[in-house]
């Protein structure tokens, strides 16, 4: 089987011992193989979100080629594992970006602001555009927690009478969407900080779509923050807020605001006890969106 030029071989390799895997993994590669990917089982059977791989006796790995490799190939496998069993496919290539770029439009994201990808032209009825190009990095808009911590940045700032005065942190900016959007409103200065190097690069590149000025986009960890802003944002899901809320808490001025989406309904209860109430913090509005949960809360 010769792959055409718009596909690749796909080779499922099945009752792989786990003694055998880093073998059987070099002669594929060995044999010219352009990748290989192991599906691995896990829960994450509590709040914290920390996955647990469940291990079993064999597994199964895809292994990627641009065309049907040779008999060298196949007679390596029976020589060192004999028990592994093969599935042979062949998979349309695309180019994934270009085929999502196809379904990202330019769409309200919330009051007067819309998302515009920078390929697309700005709708007529678009009052104001945030151009953003997500590249590999999470923020695009259209996801329930970015929309709820949209709405509730432009609900704070319409409620501020010195908001040109104010200053913003956007804990784990991903693409720097809610803080393009702080910076429309008028926060004096924001801040975005990122553990993601292909984040902080996309956030940047957006910042300049937009000529957003006083946008800092930082490798800081939260955990290393000195200042205090009036407010604080953090689009992150509840496993994480609950390892870094102090360091949350911390960043808000005494008479700060915080908000935090990227709760799962499900969890609410427990985010309730184990931040809201721990931080000794007072909900100001509760948002829910699907099955996500949002927070503006202030100090109690």
């Amino acid at each position: 089987m010769t792959a055409a030029a718009n596909t690749y071989i796909k080779i499922k390799l099945k009752n792989i011992s786990a003694d055998a895997e880093s073998t059987i993994t070099k002669h594929c590669f060995d044999c010219g193989a352009l990748g290989v990917s192991e599906a691995l089982n896990f829960v994450q059977p509590n709040l914290v979100y920390d996955p647990k791989v469940l291990y079993s006796k064999n597994i199964s790995v895809d292994v990627f080629f641009n065309e049907r490799p040779g008999c060298n190939f196949f007679d390596g496998l029976t020589d060192m594992a004999p028990q592994v069993d093969w599935e042979i496919t062949e998979e349309e290539t695309k180019d994934w970006l270009e085929e999502w770029k196809k379904g990202f439009k330019a769409f309200k994201l919330v009051d007067k602001y819309w998302v515009v990808p920078s390929w697309e032209p700005v709708p007529t009825e678009c009052p104001v555009p945030i151009f953003i190009d997500p590249g590999m990095a999470f923020g695009t808009g259209t996801h329930a927690t970015t929309q709820m911590a949209s709405y509730l940045i432009v609900k704070y700032g319409k409620q501020q009478s010195n908001l040109s005065s104010q200053s913003l942190l956007d804990v784990g900016t991903g693409t720097g969407i809610l803080g393009i959007l702080a910076r429309h409103l008028g926060f004096s200065s924001v801040k975005g900080i990122e553990v993601d190097p292909e984040a902080i690069r996309v956030a940047g590149e957006n910042a300049a779509k937009n000529n957003t000025t006083h946008f800092e986009i930082s490798a800081t960890p939260v955990e290393e923050i000195r200042e205090a802003y009036d407010m604080v944002v953090a689009n992150i899901i509840d496993g994480v807020l609950l390892k870094i809320k102090a360091s949350l808490v911390k960043c808000m001025k005494t008479n700060g605001s915080m908000i935090l989406t990227g709760i799962l309904k499900e969890h609410e209860t427990e985010f309730l006890s184990d931040f809201i109430e721990d931080q000794n913090l007072k909900i100001e509005m509760r948002l829910e969106k699907d099955d996500w949960i949002g927070y503006w809360v202030t100090h109690a």
